[in-house]
């Protein structure tokens, strides 16, 4: 019935979660494993069973909870981007339905952009209320945890990417293309030209790493060449 995605996403949630707390300084009141007094309330008249605390919930009620109120009504099981459907879901877990949607509306498919979405809202909320202060570090160590636990499970593709690496296009006589971007290296001052070629260097890196091409960059008198899978390019300084 459940996805092998949503299955790993409920894994993380459920190591964060927890089991019972009553902390009446927590605006959830009281919880068990992640789902709120008020959650379960709803959850169990829905299906005609009598109301108890939510201390008493059963995994199956849990896994049932979290798919259909969560993952599902966060819109995290239409996403195609598993990362982002991962984030989708956890915030809306842990920041509720609608503030999740709101977050992936804005964050334009991009799971960088909704992470930064979701620890702005943190700072709002400490800055609304100082008394949710001491929850602030545990709330960011979980979107830390998250992005981690995103890139062990969910690994992006070659082309996600390459697509965030600055495509080198080189020319001669000191001009070079740097992705859609012209710029000539002879107007450059010295500091930008030097922050321009250890970048260069770190692409380079990065391509060796990810892609496990033969890419290596060869200094010379008066520039450098770019050797790039026997594709041979000089770039003068």
């Amino acid at each position: 019935m459940y996805d092998s995605n949503f299955e790993k996403m409920l894994k993380f949630v459920l190591q964060r979660e927890g089991g019972y707390v009553n902390d009446p300084n927590d605006l959830g009141g009281e919880t068990n494993k992640g789902i709120t007094h008020t959650t379960y309330n709803s959850y169990r008249r829905s299906k005609g069973l009598p109301i108890q605390s939510v201390k008493y919930i059963t995994g199956s009620e849990v896994r049932d909870i979290y798919y259909n109120n969560y993952y599902k009504a966060s819109g995290a099981d239409k996403i195609s981007n598993p990362t982002l459907a991962a984030y989708v879901f956890d915030t809306a877990v842990n920041m509720g339905v609608s503030r999740a949607k709101i977050f992936l509306s804005q964050c334009d498919g991009n799971p960088d952009k909704f992470e930064k979405l979701r620890r702005a809202k943190y700072d709002e909320f400490v800055k609304a209320k100082p008394s949710q202060k001491k929850y602030l570090q545990g709330w960011n160590n979980r979107v830390t945890q998250l992005k981690s636990f995103a890139n062990t499970n969910f690994p992006k593709s070659n082309s996600e990417i390459e697509s965030k690496i600055p495509v080198l296009k080189a020319g001669i006589e000191k001009n070079v293309y740097i992705g859609d971007t012209y710029s000539g290296t002879s107007n450059m001052s010295d500091a930008i030209r030097r922050q321009y070629w250890t970048q260069q260097r770190e692409n380079n890196e990065k391509l060796n790493r990810i892609f496990k091409l033969n890419t290596k960059t060869i200094n010379s008198e008066n520039g450098h060449w770019v050797t790039m899978n026997g594709a041979h390019v000089f770039i003068e300084d």
